[in-house]
């Protein structure tokens, strides 16, 4: 792998551009912006040519872009409120015949502008431009071990303080705090804390609900380290479980190592979700596993490649982190999932969430 990411990441988009037919493509998606130059602002545009490179924001970033945006070869800043309008103008001057995006992160209303500014020229959609995150550098992937590590410590933290009467609302708040203390720059999303009869809601929110004794409750939460993000899932019950859910979560801690056995660079994503899939089936669990059996991870929460049982063309990649989150939610019962992020190296695996995968009893 080459050793500047952004160069590397660079010559990985014109070939992109190449295959596409453009001349030139305009980036407009901030996590692809900050994959290629680094910038973390809210406001920031790339135009890349073959030769040269176009970054735009506005002058709230005067002073950040200083010392933040990678220094790419052959690119120019401008500082406008008037994007649409120098790229119109610069693709213009150079020539550009053929102009991709991304049409993943284009609205209608913005195509509708972007045509006018870019009269005369052509535009073409690009592929999509989020499988260009997969592969993690060693320092990106630092980062995501610090987010996940983070995020373990917080919730053996926050386990040794629960009771019952505390709210699920409580809980999230107390993941939220004390993440921050320990070094992460927010929440990765909205957490989610749902107790007994809310535990079937897969991705619910935490609500005023109080805990009570023999609930069975699901805590799914992440961090986020140099951009990057982390992504959890762990499940605890209050009180002595029963039979029916110490089965559920024997069933789902087999699928779980079933996955981790299957994943490896080259492997097709779906053959990774259906080996856990075909675990929970066979103990009868099948209807209750309702979503695929994970995600990319990055600068984005949700990136390729999807571990899901319609990617039957998707490879997992050697460099990726990737989450193996299978779950069972039986209605008006419980709900329960356990959630890793794993790195996937070229010839082994390595779990960078650290907090123990046992069904805790409170």
């Amino acid at each position: 792998m080459h050793t500047d990411p952004q160069r590397w990441r660079l010559k990985r988009l014109r070939a992109i551009m190449r295959a596409a037919g453009v001349d030139a493509a305009l980036l407009t998606h901030l996590p692809t912006v900050r994959y290629l130059t680094r910038f973390s602002g809210s406001n920031g545009t790339l135009l890349v040519l073959q030769r040269s490179v176009h970054f735009f924001t506005d002058d709230r970033y005067t002073e950040q872009i200083k010392t933040e945006l990678a220094p790419l070869p052959n690119m120019r800043t401008h500082i406008t409120r008037e994007v649409l309008a120098q790229i119109g103008a610069l693709c213009a001057q150079s020539g550009i015949t053929a102009l991709g995006y991304d049409p993943a992160a284009v609205t209608v209303a913005q195509h509708v502008a972007l045509r006018r500014a870019a009269h005369g020229i052509v535009l073409r959609s690009l592929p999509p431009l989020d499988e260009l995150r997969m592969i993690k550098f060693p320092d990106e992937l630092d980062a995501m071990r610090r987010a996940a590590q983070i995020a373990s410590s917080v919730y053996q933290d926050v386990l040794a303080e629960i009771h019952p009467r505390m709210t699920e609302q409580e809980i999230a708040a107390e993941l939220s705090y004390r993440a921050r203390l320990k070094g992460s720059e927010g929440d990765a999303f909205e957490i989610i804390v749902v107790a007994g009869e809310h535990g079937a809601f897969v991705h619910g929110r935490a609500t005023d609900r109080r805990l009570r004794r023999g609930d069975v409750v699901t805590v799914d939460f992440g961090c986020r380290v140099g951009g990057f993000h982390s992504d959890m899932t762990r499940t605890f019950v209050l009180g002595k479980p029963s039979a029916q859910v110490r089965r559920a979560w024997e069933t789902l801690r087999a699928a779980h190592s079933r996955a981790l056995e299957v994943l490896c660079a080259g492997v097709r994503a779906a053959e990774v979700d259906r080996a856990a899939r075909q675990v929970i089936d066979n103990a009868g669990y099948g209807e209750y596993f309702r979503h695929s059996l994970g995600h990319g991870l990055g600068l984005e929460v949700h990136e390729p490649p999807a571990i899901s049982s319609r990617n039957t063309d998707g490879v997992i990649p050697a460099g990726c982190v990737v989450t193996i989150e299978p779950g069972i939610y039986i209605p008006g019962r419980f709900g329960m999932r356990l959630e890793d992020d794993v790195y996937v190296g070229s010839d082994s695996i390595e779990l960078l969430t650290t907090a123990p995968r046992e069904l805790t009893v409170l």
